[in-house]
Formats: structure tokens, sequence, C-alpha cells
């Protein structure tokens, strides 16, 4: 008879931890962003003061791991491109698309990662699950069908991203920069909401099918 191990408070940890950061890192550059405006700021100066409070979010969980593992050195690289194309021009719709152009590098990045050793969300859990590095290399060097769903979860975001990274440019030059700049931070909370829960329902299904 199958037994099924019950959900702790332990067990949950890493799912509230994993959807707390996606909020700061969102929540965080939204919030600047509208309080430089209420304060009277430009836009472009208001998407600025957003995009710099994202790095500084960014770089403060880096320094707190200690680690430069593959899922920090994407998010370091996403934000440095999106830092570049800020500095190219000072048009406020280009500033609200160009986190755009850094979520399509990024999803090309992943997909690239499928070919090159080991995939990028094999890095994410990696990161988000510490203590469980010595299995998860154990599973990745023994079992094919744990390659093959890493695989297939990391193709997923990359596709997400890339999806998600044309609705915000077409949402940064038809609306109104103010709306564009919130609900173009809304897409991406909403895109990332939904592929952690895909990333989840794959997860529970793989481990239900192995008991």
């Amino acid at each position: 008879m199958t037994q099924t191990t019950p959900r702790t408070p332990a067990t949950a940890a890493p799912r509230r931890a994993m959807f707390l950061g996606l909020f700061r890192d969102i929540g965080l550059s939204l919030a600047a962003y509208y309080g430089l405006r209420a304060v009277g700021a430009s836009p472009s100066v208001a998407l600025l003061g957003g995009t710099v409070t994202a790095g500084l979010r960014i770089a403060y969980v880096w320094l707190r791991t200690r680690r430069f593992d593959g899922f920090a050195a994407f998010m370091l690289a996403e934000f440095g491109v999106g830092l570049g194309f800020a500095l190219l021009t000072g048009d406020a719709r280009f500033l609200v698309a160009k986190e755009s152009f850094s979520t399509a590098v990024a999803g090309l990045i992943f997909l690239a990662s499928c070919g090159f050793g080991r995939p990028m969300i094999w890095h994410a859990a990696a990161r988000f699950q510490p203590e469980a590095r010595a299995e998860l290399d154990r599973l990745w060097c023994g079992s094919p069908g744990f390659r093959r769903t890493f695989r297939m979860l990391t193709i997923g975001w990359g596709a997400g991203m890339l999806a998600e990274a044309v609705a915000r440019v077409v949402v940064a030059y038809t609306l109104p920069v103010d709306a564009a700049a919130g609900l173009s931070q809304l897409l991406r909370f909403g895109a990332m909401g939904l592929l952690v829960l895909w990333t989840l329902a794959t997860v529970k299904r793989r481990r239900a099918s192995r008991s």
C-alpha cells in the first residue's frame, strides 16, 4: 500500500519563499515607480527608480546567499541587459518595453541551457533547496526521466518568458505610460505565477507517478 506523506510546514516553506521572493521582486519596484510619480517625478525618472530598486533587490539576494550559481547568474544577466537598454534612450515607453527585451533574452537563455549542461530549472531548484543539492545531483546523473522532466520545465519557462515579453511590448506601445508601467509588472507577476504553479503541478505529478 502506498503511503501518502502529509504536507508539513517544512515542506511548504520553500513554496512560500518562492512566491514571497517573486512578490518582492515585482512589488518593490512597482512601489518605487508609483511613489516617485506621486511626488512629481517624470515617467522616465520613475521608471529608472523602479529599475534600480529591482536591481538592488537582486543584488541583496545574491549577497545574502553567498553563492553565484546558475540561477543567480541568470538574474544578474537579465538585469544587466535591461540596464543597457535603459541607457540607450530616455523615452518613457522604451523604458517600459526594455524589461521585455531582457525577459526575452532570459527566455532564450533558458532554452539554450537545455542543450548545454544542466538546464536553468535545475539550477533554480538547487538554489531554492540547497539541502537537496546532493540528491538533485544524484537524480540528474542517474535518472533519464528526471533529466527529461527538468528539460521540459525549462523549455516551458523559456517559451513562457518569450510570450510574456511580446505581450509587454504590445502593452508598452499601445497604452498610456502610467497604465503600461503598472500592467507590464502585473503581466510579469501573472506569467511568473502561472509558470510556478505549472512547475509545482508537474513536479507533484512526477512524484505521484513514482509512488
